[in-house]
């Protein structure tokens, strides 16, 4: 194959809104809306510490993000990076929670996002769909509410739920009842887990009925977890610079790659946040083959194969396959 990593047709499964906005945006906004923009804070340092450290950045970015407009807009932001990045189909995941902050209703924040998908989709020709994220932390009501909300006011382009946040002191036991609320309300669920060194919480959110594990590294060197996500045909949406800026991972042979290649464990590249990590999917990519963790054709399998994980009808899959 003699394709090139940009030539390559991919997939992302793992892409936050607030994370991904471009800074040409977010300073846009900021001007537009007379904020006071503390830039420094956009990017994750180099000395972060931790990923409370790097969750410390989206403070500064949801200042922006509290209008019906910049919603649309960031919307629109992201795919437009993604699409650059050669992505024909992606899942973009927020937390609606957070956008509330300035008087926005539910209902607002929702039709924000679906008009920029609508807008996305239309001018782009790119496949994209939402993720709503609950929150670890979060009261289980809280979180209930918010999968009612979703689910009585049925929103075409949310394919799915997510749970993120702090693993330290939410582990996966604690949100049980919420994930079980969610799936019975007959969402697609994916969730943060194994992004502190908590193996535990992949195995359970595997076992309570999670399709994808957002990150999962902390079980990368342990072979019998790993064979547990493919006898369940689970896929890892994997982040490594992310990971790496979190201190999830030492470096990225952490990740462990090769042996997820050879035992055709599925996984899937991702970017988690553009702007935070300051990345791109096709830097991503380069890291790893340059690294020789990956080659190439490894790319493209992946990428083909993570169709099958995507939170979409049949129908969907099919057509997505056949722009792969």
């Amino acid at each position: 194959m003699n394709k090139s990593i940009e030539e390559i047709a991919k997939v992302e499964l793992h892409c936050h809104l607030d994370g991904s906005t471009s800074v040409e945006l977010i300073r846009q906004l900021a001007d537009e809306q007379g904020v006071n923009l503390d830039e420094s804070k956009l990017f994750v340092s180099s000395q972060c510490d931790s990923l409370d450290d790097y969750l410390q950045c989206f403070d500064e970015i949801l200042k922006v993000l509290q209008t019906k407009d910049s919603l649309k807009r960031a919307v629109v932001d992201v795919a437009k990076q993604a699409y650059n990045d050669n992505v024909k189909y992606i899942e973009i995941r927020f937390a609606p929670l957070f956008h509330m902050d300035q008087g926005l209703t539910m209902t607002e924040v929702l039709e924000a996002v679906e008009l920029g998908v609508n807008e996305a989709v239309n001018t782009l020709g790119i496949g994209v769909n939402l993720l709503v994220c609950a929150m670890r932390q979060h009261h289980t009501e809280q979180n209930q509410t918010l999968f009612d909300f979703i689910h009585q006011h049925h929103h075409e382009a949310i394919c799915g739920i997510d749970f993120a946040g702090p693993e330290v002191g939410f582990p996966t036991e604690a949100i049980e009842d919420t994930i079980k609320y969610g799936l019975d309300k007959g969402f697609n669920l994916t969730l943060h887990a194994g992004e502190c060194g908590c193996m535990h919480n992949v195995i359970e959110g595997i076992k309570l009925g999670s399709k994808r594990i957002g990150h999962g590294v902390a079980i990368n060197q342990d072979k019998q977890s790993l064979q547990f996500v493919k006898e369940n045909d689970v896929l890892l949406e994997m982040c490594p610079k992310s990971n790496i800026q979190t201190k999830a991972i030492t470096g990225l042979e952490a990740l462990n790659l090769p042996y997820l290649l050879e035992q055709d464990i599925p996984f899937l590249i991702n970017t988690d946040n553009r702007t935070v990590t300051q990345t791109s999917l096709n830097e991503e990519y380069t890291l790893l083959i340059e690294n020789e963790m990956m080659t190439l054709e490894q790319v493209k399998y992946i990428n083909e194969r993570a169709v099958d994980y995507a939170f979409l009808s049949d129908e969907e899959r099919k057509q997505l396959h056949l722009k792969m």
